[in-house]
C-alpha cells in the first residue's frame, strides 16, 4: 500500500473557521426573526379564535332557540350557552380591549346580537373585531 500525504487536498483551518462563522451568522439571523413571527401568529390565532367563538354562540342560539352570551373579563372571556359554560383565558402577552362593545355580547333566538361594536386584540400585532348589529356578521381586520 502506497500512501502519499503530500498529494491530499483538504481545507485549511482558516477556511473551515470562515465557513463556520458564516453559518453561525446565518443561523443567528434566522432565529432572531422567528420570535416576532411566532408572536404575530399567536395574536392572529387569538383573534381568529374569538371570531369563531362568536360564530359558535350565534349558531348555538339559532339551533337551540335560546339566548346565548359572551362575557368579557380582564383575563378571560366566557361563552354561556344554556347550561354549557366555556372559559377561554387570554394567552400571555395578549389583551382584549373593548372599544365600543360592552362587556357582554348576547345573541337572541334568531342569532341577532343585542349590541354592535368593536373589540381590539392586542399583542405584538393588533386586530380589530367588529360585530355588526343588524346582521350579526363578524369582521376581523389587522391594524
Amino acid at each position: 500500500m502506497n500512501i502519499k500525504l503530500n498529494e491530499e487536498k483538504g481545507f485549511t483551518l482558516l477556511e473551515s473557521l470562515l465557513v463556520l462563522s458564516l453559518a453561525s451568522i446565518l443561523l443567528i439571523a434566522v432565529f432572531t426573526t422567528l420570535l416576532p413571527a411566532y408572536d404575530n401568529t399567536a395574536v392572529r390565532q387569538a383573534a381568529r379564535q374569538l371570531k369563531n367563538d362568536m360564530m359558535l354562540t350565534q349558531q348555538t342560539a339559532i339551533s337551540r332557540q335560546q339566548r346565548t352570551k359572551i362575557l368579557f373579563h380582564k383575563k378571560e372571556y366566557q361563552l354561556v350557552m344554556g347550561d354549557t359554560v366555556i372559559e377561554r383565558p387570554y394567552a400571555t402577552g395578549l389583551s382584549i380591549e373593548l372599544l365600543t362593545l360592552k362587556d357582554r355580547l348576547e345573541f337572541n333566538e334568531k342569532g341577532h346580537p343585542n349590541v354592535g361594536g368593536k373589540i381590539r386584540v392586542k399583542g405584538h400585532a393588533v386586530y380589530d373585531i367588529t360585530v355588526y348589529l343588524g346582521s350579526g356578521r363578524v369582521n376581523v381586520e389587522r391594524k
